[in-house]
């Protein structure tokens, strides 16, 4: 699957198939979050692979919109650097995007886990300080029985202009 093609048809899974995730896969979502922009080049983040599932399952309790992480096959959590206050957020959601359309072309969904306890996962994954949890993201093939399923975009003409806003046709 090529970078554009993963991109428009990337959902959002929140469920999955009982099966591991190869190394060499989560490898290559790391490497993907690696290579994302950052502001100066500063890399603000680091990333910790979970493939325990005891630790998957800790986290996961941890997790108040992202229960579904304890029942994930493995997880990549990511870390900020929290001196770079100014642009640490946007790097790390670069990386975040860079890795979940990577998955999704290694046929993996995931996804983006928002409200969850970051001094606890923090204390439990030996996160020192000067870094804090930007997300959790699991990873994982889909539940056939609860497969991700399409949202609907807004129409093209409320949101993309040309020129200046309210002109919709280039």
């Amino acid at each position: 699957m090529d970078a554009l093609e993963a991109i428009l048809s990337r959902r959002v899974q929140r469920a999955f198939a009982d099966q591991p995730v190869e190394r060499e896969k989560l490898s290559k979502i790391v490497e993907a979050g690696r290579h994302a922009m950052s502001a100066r080049n500063l890399q603000p983040w680091n990333f910790v692979v979970i493939q325990n599932r005891d630790r998957l399952k800790e986290i996961g309790a941890l997790c108040s919109t992202g229960r579904f992480v304890a029942q994930s096959p493995s997880a990549i959590v990511v870390l900020k650097d929290v001196t770079n206050a100014r642009w640490a957020d946007v790097d790390c959601a670069q990386a975040v995007q860079n890795m979940a359309n990577a998955g999704w072309a290694l046929g993996l969904g995931t996804c983006w886990v928002g409200n969850f306890d970051g001094a606890k996962i923090g204390a439990l994954l030996g996160v020192k300080d000067g870094w804090a949890i930007f997300t959790v993201l699991p990873f994982g093939y889909a539940d056939p029985k609860n497969p991700p399923q399409a949202k609907p975009l807004k129409p093209r003409g409320e949101i993309v202009h040309y020129e200046r806003v309210g002109n919709a046709k280039p």
